[in-house]
């Protein structure tokens, strides 16, 4: 497996070739852009993250973006996304994480997703009964509600 813009053929184990991920993030001089999403529990609307330089773009399905200064911001306190200054960044981002993906398209596609799901289990008053894990377990774990 490479990633866009590799062409080593590096071999990370015997049993699985491609490049390291320890490579990739020694290498990175900033002008690649991180991309991150979340859709699990307790979250009412996809979230996707890009991370480029200094920069790091908090893209909601259903809700206005936030842009934080990582460098001088790193705990992400200040929200930049609507400083007149910040509009650049905020546009060459946005066109990064569409490049990667649709966010409005796959927030739906996971939302059918879920709820095909919660079909499946018996519909939503089971999940309530049944309980929250608090957690998303991690793939091969069997969750636990007890």
């Amino acid at each position: 497996m490479e990633c866009a813009g590799e062409t080593s053929s590096e071999t990370v184990t015997a049993e699985h070739p491609g490049t390291s991920i320890a490579r990739i993030i020694s290498d990175n001089d900033g002008s690649r852009a991180v991309f991150s999403e979340y859709h699990g529990m307790g979250s009412k609307t996809a979230a996707y993250m890009i991370r480029k330089g200094p920069y790091k773009l908090v893209y909601y399905a259903d809700y206005p973006p936030q842009l934080f200064h990582l460098a001088s911001d790193p705990e992400e306190l200040r929200d930049i996304a609507g400083l007149p200054d910040a509009a650049p960044v905020l546009q060459e981002l946005k066109a990064e994480l569409f490049v990667i993906c649709d966010p409005d398209i796959v927030n739906h596609r996971a939302k059918a997703d879920q709820q095909r799901r919660l079909a499946e289990i018996g519909g939503k008053a089971f999940a309530i009964e049944r309980g929250d894990l608090g957690f998303s377990p991690p793939p091969g774990v069997r969750p636990d509600f007890s």
